[in-house]
């Protein structure tokens, strides 16, 4: 029987060709997905592909994409991605949800910004994004030195969650520099936020992505930058839905309770956003 098995998984050329490990738990699923390779309509063997690794996921409890979500075709995107250092390095559903926002924003007037830069993976998107003309700038803010401190507010809830320590996620000024050497409008700004917030107070923004994974850096980044954003401008908060970052979530909820927006838009990317409403004219 071993030798049997052997034989057929040997022949199961589907994996490779797809680019993922579709490894058999049965003799069965062996032979199931031995038919599909030998399926000659592209459609039904990616359907039935589809549902396979669907039964195997939500037997551990997760999920696959959708089949036909059209963004994992968005050729504008992909273009700009694998292009880049971080192709394969970091989830393409949150970076791509950054790069469409960013890009949604490329005409309103302002720069933009992001605090909590790490290697340059968004910072790249961003300016990838507004890079269609225009003459504004982009804004990189980060102690480059890892987080700081983390407070009570920053403590999962939840058990299998890990906990930030001083200093984790800390990259060179110089590597993110490096991966961003294409782009000409960018600033950096070296130093624990807020404290180099003021050089750009006489500024508005049309986008600002906030990512510093802590309850007060990321208070103290909207708190700064909400104020200068122009109407319609996106604030997008990458740590927003995440069990590791409940201080960001705190600190981005309790701002939003103080603005016109009221409340962040929660993405199933564990993103989450305002669009800066436009204020009624005055009456009179």
């Amino acid at each position: 029987m071993f030798a049997k098995i052997t034989r057929i998984l040997s022949r199961l050329r589907i994996a490779a060709d797809l680019g993922f490990g579709a490894r058999p738990e049965t003799l069965d699923e062996a032979r199931r997905l031995m038919a599909m390779d030998r399926m000659a309509d592209p459609r039904t063997r990616h359907d039935a592909l589809h549902e396979y690794l669907g039964v195997k996921a939500a037997r551990a409890g997760f999920e696959i994409y959708n089949k036909n979500l059209m963004w994992q075709d968005e050729p504008a995107f992909w273009n700009v991605w694998k292009a880049s250092p971080y192709f394969l390095k970091q989830r393409p559903d949150r970076k791509f949800v950054l790069w469409s926002m960013a890009r949604s924003t490329r005409n309103l007037p302002g720069d933009t910004a992001e605090c909590g830069v790490l290697d340059g993976a968004s910072s790249y998107l961003i300016c990838s994004a507004r890079e269609e003309g225009g003459t504004a700038e982009h804004h990189a803010f980060d102690s480059f030195e890892g987080l700081s401190a983390p407070r009570p507010e920053d403590r999962p809830g939840n058990p299998v969650a890990f906990e930030w320590a001083p200093g984790d996620l800390s990259v060179p000024l110089e590597e993110a520099m490096r991966k961003l050497s294409r782009f000409d409008a960018i600033r950096y700004y070296k130093g624990w936020i807020p404290s180099r917030f003021e050089e750009v107070s006489a500024r508005r923004f049309s986008f600002v992505h906030v990512d510093v994974d802590l309850y007060q850096p990321t208070k103290d980044s909207l708190a700064f930058f909400y104020p200068r954003l122009v109407p319609g401008g996106i604030l997008l908060c990458d740590d927003y839905g995440y069990h590791t970052c409940p201080g960001a979530r705190k600190a981005f909820d309790e701002f939003a309770a103080t603005t016109p927006e009221q409340s962040v838009v929660h993405l199933p990317t564990g993103q989450g956003f305002i669009v800066k409403r436009a204020r009624p004219a005055a009456e009179g």
